[in-house]
């Protein structure tokens, strides 16, 4: 590919963007074009690498070296292409978009930002007697869930807008989802109890939380991290043990206030009607999901809709649920930082993929009460 770098167009590229990316246009100039990219106008190519620039300087992205700078940008460039055809075919029915994981391949990301082996309910660990149904927990003799109109649950809920969830974090390059989870849900709690909404800890979890199966930044249980904080008397804030995005040695801190006593941990049965009941009974609730479709990976706005299989990678915080012009959906809440979806934040089809749901989403539940 011969970039037209003495081109009036390219002269102004050229003066707007730093050393390196001046290194990176002459590696393109002189570099033979990735079969991938096929047949490509030198003006699309420059197009390309300005959104891509722009992009890293949005999110502060840097690179080793040039090689390294131009194997990104084709990893961008395919997943804009990606997007953008997405978009204007509208055929997701949802918008997809830049975020800060665009210069990653799925594969990579996964790796990255789910939770590997998330599980719920190990067979060697949970006690089957504890896996009930909610309705037959909260209202006494009922063995089977009803209809949302039979229960008197409202069309609409959302503990989020009404002040109970802290903002959306990230994980970072670990998969600590189970963590953020579980956290997220004992910070809503402890703002129904006390009227104080805090950021608690993570990062205790990855490093002192022994119980699990493999732990850390290699995925965990949300179920055995409630037991564990129940068994520790509350977990610290935020500002006393700080993320990491690594699992560490366990500090002890002997002045720190524990907060968050969890009594209670409660495994739901599967079915989309028992995670909408503990949603709106019990308070914002931790759920398994389907994160293999590259689509989420990009999703920016919309109600998402997959596709997704029902193999649960990733944990999340479901915070509420909703009806769109008669399209049924659930507010969850991401560990992926605040350019994700809608400040982290994003929608899921209700409804669908039978009693599993939507990638799963109703296949495994936990909430817990402090």
């Amino acid at each position: 590919m011969h970039c037209p770098l003495t081109s009036h167009k390219s002269q102004h590229m050229a003066r707007s963007l730093r050393p390196m990316h001046l290194v990176v246009l002459v590696i393109l100039s002189t570099m033979p074009l990735p079969s991938s990219w096929g047949a490509m106008s030198d003006n699309h190519d420059l197009l390309m690498l300005g959104r891509f620039h722009r992009w890293m300087s949005t999110h502060n992205r840097t690179y080793p070296g040039a090689h390294e700078e131009l194997r990104r940008f084709d990893v961008y460039r395919r997943n804009m292409e990606y997007i953008d055809a997405a978009n204007a075919g509208g055929e997701l029915g949802y918008e997809l978009g830049e975020n800060e994981f665009t210069d990653l391949t799925h594969e990579e990301f996964t790796a990255r930002y789910t939770g590997g082996k998330f599980v719920m309910n190990d067979d060697d660990f949970v006690d089957e007697t504890i896996i009930t149904t909610l309705a037959g927990d909260v209202h006494e003799g009922r063995e089977t869930m009803e209809d949302e109109d039979s229960l008197g649950l409202p069309e609409r809920w959302d503990w989020n807008e009404q002040g109970f969830v802290t903002p959306a974090k990230n994980q970072q390059k670990c998969g600590a989802c189970w963590a953020f989870a579980t956290v997220g849900a004992v910070e809503s709690q402890l703002k129904r109890k006390t009227g104080e909404l805090l950021d608690l800890s993570e990062q205790e979890l990855l490093d002192c939380d022994t119980t699990q199966k493999p732990g850390g930044c290699k995925g965990g249980n949300p179920y055995r991290a409630f037991l564990w904080i129940k068994s520790k008397g509350g977990i610290m804030k935020e500002a006393e043990y700080s993320y990491e995005a690594q699992q560490g040695q366990c500090r002890t801190n002997k002045d720190a206030t524990r907060r968050g006593l969890v009594y209670r941990a409660q495994l739901l049965r599967s079915g989309e009607r028992f995670l909408q009941e503990a949603v709106y009974t019990m308070g914002p609730t931790v759920a398994g999901i389907d994160t293999h479709d590259r689509s989420l990976q990009h999703f920016k706005s919309g109600i998402y809709k997959g596709p997704c299989g029902t193999a649960l990678d990733h944990a999340v915080l479901v915070v509420g649920y909703g009806v769109r012009d008669g399209e049924k959906y659930w507010v969850v809440k991401n560990s992926w930082g605040q350019t994700f979806g809608e400040n982290g934040f994003f929608l899921m089809s209700r409804g669908a993929n039978g009693n599993a749901g939507l990638c799963g989403i109703g296949k495994a539940g936990v909430y817990a009460l402090v």
